[in-house]
């Protein structure tokens, strides 16, 4: 573990290793860096649940536009997204 990524980075790439045995052996470096659904690290169901552990977590909501932001399949960019979420 690299602590000196941003908490929602490390939270996320920690949940990507929880719920995908294959990235067991992965880097948080690797995991923040990579486009999860691009490297099918997540399926469509894995992203329902995702969500819902992402917005219980963390005490927000997304809305149907930052599922369309770009910055939602890496999991550098959701993290942006949570802390704008989170400030407002």
């Amino acid at each position: 573990m690299n602590s000196n990524f941003p908490k929602e980075e490390l939270w996320i790439a920690n949940w990507f290793r929880g719920n995908n045995k294959r990235l067991a052996g992965e880097t948080d470096r690797e995991i923040i860096a990579a486009d999860y659904f691009a490297m099918d690290y997540i399926d469509s169901f894995g992203v329902i649940v995702m969500i819902g552990d992402v917005e219980a977590s963390f005490g927000i909501r997304f809305s149907e536009l930052d599922f369309q932001d770009r910055r939602f399949s890496t999991v550098k960019g959701l993290a942006e997204i949570i802390r704008e979420k989170a400030r407002t």
